[in-house]
C-alpha cells in the first residue's frame, strides 16, 4: 500500500481509489526505465555526467551526427564556427601601442592608427585603455573620446556610442556623431541646453527625448568649459 497501511487495513474506497492506482503507475515506471535502459543513468554520480560533457566538443558532435544521421542531414552549424581564424587572435600589440579604430556613418577618424591610451567616456564613467587591455565591450555615453600618441592628444566628442577592446588588441570605437571642440558653438550650445531644459513634455516619448537632449548638451557644455 502506498499509505504504509497493509492492504487490508485500507478503507475500501482508498484502496481502490488510491493505492491501486499509484501501485500501478509506480511499476509501469519501474518498467519502462528498464525496458529503456534507463535506471542506470538515473543513479549514474554527477561527477559522471560532468566527465561525459566535458569530453564533448564539436568534433564528437559531428561523429555522433553522422552516425545517427548518415548521408540525411548536413551536420548543424556550432556556434564556434563562426569564430574569426587563430590567425586574427594574434595580438596586433606592438609594445605600448596597439591599433585604434574609430568610425561614424559616414567618415573614418582613426583606421588602424597606432595608440598608446584611449579615454573613452562609459556609461559608468571616463575609463582608458591601454596596450594588453582585457577585452571589454562598453556603451559610450555623451562625453569626450581622447586619442594619445606620446605628447600629441586628439579629442573628440560624440553623442554616444559603443566601444569594443579585443583579445588581439584592436580598440574599436563607432559613434553616431564626432566632432572636435573647434566646431562647436559654445553660444548655441548654451541656448540648447536651456531650451532642453524648459521643454514641456506632452507624453512619456517627449520626457524621454528631453531627457536625452539635457544629457546630450550638458556633456557638450562640460567639454567646452574644459576647452576654455
Amino acid at each position: 500500500s502506498c499509505c504504509g497501511l497493509a492492504v487490508g487495513q485500507c478503507s475500501a474506497y482508498h484502496l481502490r481509489y488510491t493505492c491501486r492506482p499509484r501501485a500501478k503507475m509506480l511499476s509501469s515506471a519501474r518498467r519502462l526505465l528498464q525496458a529503456g535502459n534507463l535506471v542506470r543513468g538515473l543513479t549514474t554520480s554527477a561527477a559522471r555526467l560532468e566527465e561525459v560533457a566535458q569530453a564533448a566538443g564539436p568534433k564528437e558532435f559531428t561523429e555522433q551526427w553522422h552516425k545517427k544521421a548518415p548521408s540525411t542531414m548536413a551536420v548543424p552549424e556550432l556556434p564556434s564556427n563562426f569564430l574569426a581564424d587563430k590567425g586574427s587572435a594574434e595580438s596586433k600589440v606592438q609594445g605600448d601601442l596597439f591599433p585604434v579604430n574609430f568610425f561614424t556613418p559616414h567618415s573614418i577618424i582613426s583606421e588602424a592608427k597606432q595608440k598608446d591610451t584611449v579615454i573613452l567616456p562609459g556609461m559608468e564613467g571616463m575609463f582608458g585603455v591601454k596596450a594588453n587591455h582585457v577585452p571589454v565591450i562598453s556603451q559610450l555615453r555623451p562625453g569626450l573620446v581622447e586619442l594619445h600618441s606620446g605628447s600629441e592628444v586628439e579629442k573628440y566628442f560624440i553623442s554616444g556610442g559603443w566601444a569594443y577592446v579585443h583579445p588581439n588588441g584592436v580598440t574599436d570605437i563607432q559613434a553616431l556623431e564626432a566632432v572636435t571642440l573647434d566646431q562647436v558653438d559654445g553660444a548655441a550650445v548654451k541656448q540648447a541646453l536651456a531650451a532642453a531644459q524648459g521643454a514641456q513634455a506632452g507624453d512619456d516619448f517627449d520626457a524621454a527625448v528631453n531627457r536625452t537632449a539635457v544629457e546630450l548638451y550638458s556633456a557638450l557644455d562640460a567639454a567646452m568649459e574644459q576647452k576654455s
